[in-house]
């Protein structure tokens, strides 16, 4: 067992020795050479030295359209000079200097130094915030955002009403996100108003794109993934409104020294979202209930110790029937519907991914108003492939998302579909939905609605692989437990995956300390438990838990 302790630990430093290398080397490396990125690395890792490189890149591109921009206005200031010589031998200077003191008689070569002056300090912009890293996608859109995307997750119930449709924008409107320089070199001109982007929340207008092409591109990229992320948004404060539609009836059915009790808690209820956070139970301290296992060391358990848990007495008939949730439902009825028409077909890997997340979660959050709690295991499987979702004119299952386009499709799973469903249907929607690469962190993103499912938390397009690595990091911290008596208790969703990140229990112990954070006590308790065992075997299952349940990123 020793010998085995000291293999792992060995194997660890190893891994930590080279992945200090190569960033020390990606940190040193001379200007102009490639950054190389070798597949032992994080993901994470991988990610920012290809963000990195992008970086860079961007940097030298900017850098050589200033020279050429600056040798440009050289010759401007020479050619200029050399004019106001001849003028001043021919007696000729005060006419065009009587011309240029007006801004309505600028000539083309002075309007031509402007631009190249606004361009250049656009391209010190940019390079100023590749510098200080603040540098992103959307920073090199060839107008300016006011705003970001994401912020609507942070506003409130009343405002997403507001602005909840505002936001879309038609396919055939003619207004679509501008496209990246990656795409289209950027464009010079000084007298261009920049315009704000109609995604932000806030429903501002858009600067129409000078083609139809472009139009086409973006209604069939951009669009997917905003209307997942729109239909999550609105899901989440549903379930938000529920929570607070059953605390306020329960306030309500108590006699009168309970409601005088608890009038603080009535106020509060009825303050929006930021309230509910305030009156969290205890429980969500603990959402697996680790803590309860004997023997078990306390410890932080991250993030997740800061969710909103949702349980099914919030999920009663009476609350979703309050006049108060009606017009949330009627929004998602209006997104559901929107889903039909949406084309999947030209969408990257990460837009893809980041679509069928937030499609399976919302499906599943769905069939749950819908259909109801299921009342045991067998029903929830039922409830799965009962709660379906239309997509692009296909009707699609929950279980059809996960099994056959979020996940590789296995031979006994085909033979179940081909029995029950036939085989056409379900090879037609792999073929055309299915991701290339099955990313193994969707385990810890996609949840069925019970006590052992990771947390729901909407994803996008642009950073879906560091919200994968975040997901899969918070949950490992919130559900893995390490005893007194030196015994590892992983979850049993983790067991029951395995195959996508180990070869057998100890190797998956190994996998568990690389994605942990270094410097928390839970790595620490498992290398500890690690050097003081003797026997053979350490790690215990923790049981799945079917009861509903979800939690709740807001």
């Amino acid at each position: 067992m020793h010998g085995n302790m000291v293999s792992m630990l060995h194997k660890m430093l190893n891994h930590e020795e080279n992945v200090h290398n190569i960033l020390q080397h990606a940190q040193n490396h001379q200007k102009g050479t490639t950054i190389h990125i070798p597949k032992f690395l994080p993901a994470k890792t991988k990610e920012l030295l290809a963000e990195l490189a992008m970086v860079e890149g961007e940097i030298a591109r900017l850098e050589g359209q200033i020279s050429q921009l600056q040798s440009g206005l050289n010759r401007e200031r020479e050619v200029t000079r050399e004019m106001k010589s001849r003028q001043w031998q021919y007696g000729t200077v005060s006419k065009p200097r009587a011309n240029s003191s007006s801004p309505l008689n600028l000539s083309p070569r002075n309007l031509g130094i402007l631009e190249k002056k606004s361009f250049e300090t656009k391209a010190l912009h940019f390079i100023s915030k590749a510098i200080k890293g603040d540098l992103l996608l959307h920073d090199f859109s060839s107008s300016e955002k006011t705003g970001n995307s994401r912020e609507l997750s942070d506003h409130k119930e009343n405002h997403f009403l507001d602005v909840g449709i505002q936001e879309k924008v038609p396919k055939r409107s003619g207004i679509q996100k501008p496209p990246s320089p990656v795409r289209r070199p950027l464009q010079a001109n000084a007298t261009t108003q920049r315009e704000p982007d109609p995604e932000m929340a806030g429903g501002c207008g858009q600067k129409p794109l000078p083609t139809s092409i472009q139009t086409e591109e973006n209604s069939q990229t951009s669009q997917p993934n905003k209307l997942s992320e729109n239909l999550m948004k609105c899901l989440i404060f549903i379930y938000m409104r529920l929570i607070r539609t059953s605390r306020t009836m329960e306030i309500e059915k108590s006699g009168p020294i309970t409601r005088s009790t608890h009038s603080s808690l009535s106020f509060r209820a009825d303050s929006g979202l930021t309230s509910l956070l305030l009156q969290k139970d205890s429980r969500q301290q603990d959402p697996y209930g680790i803590f309860d296992i004997e023997d078990s060391i306390p410890r932080d358990i991250g993030p997740y110790k800061n969710l909103v848990r949702f349980s099914s007495t919030s999920l009663d008939p009476k609350c979703i029937s309050n006049s108060s949730s009606i017009p949330l439902f009627q929004k998602l009825r209006v997104f559901i519907n929107d889903l039909q028409k949406v084309d999947l077909r030209f969408l990257t890997y990460q837009q893809k991914l980041a679509f069928w997340i937030n499609i399976y979660n919302a499906c599943v959050m769905h069939g749950f108003v819908h259909f109801g709690v299921p009342s045991s295991p067998e029903k929830l499987v039922t409830l799965l492939n009962k709660a379906t979702l239309n997509i692009g004119g296909n009707t699609i299952t929950a279980r059809v998302i996960e099994k056959y386009i979020l996940r590789k499709p296995t031979f006994s799973s085909l033979n179940e579909v081909y029995r029950k469903d036939g085989k056409d249907n379900k090879e037609f929607l792999h073929n055309l939905y299915g991701l290339a690469s099955p990313n193994p962190n969707i385990t810890f993103a996609i949840s069925c609605g019970t006590q052992s499912s990771p947390a729901v938390r909407i994803y996008t397009a642009e950073g879906v692989m560091a919200e994968l690595e975040k997901s899969k990091s918070e949950y490992l911290q919130a559900s893995v437990v390490v005893t007194t008596t030196k015994r590892i208790q992983v979850p049993e969703l983790l067991l029951r995956n395995m195959v996508d990140f180990a070869k057998d229990a100890n190797s998956l112990i190994e996998w568990i300390c690389l994605h942990l954070p270094a410097s928390g006590s839970l790595r620490k308790s498992i290398v500890d438990c690690y050097r003081s065992q003797t026997t053979g075997r350490i790690v215990d299952k923790i049981p799945y838990d079917y009861e509903f349940g979800y939690l709740l990123v807001v």
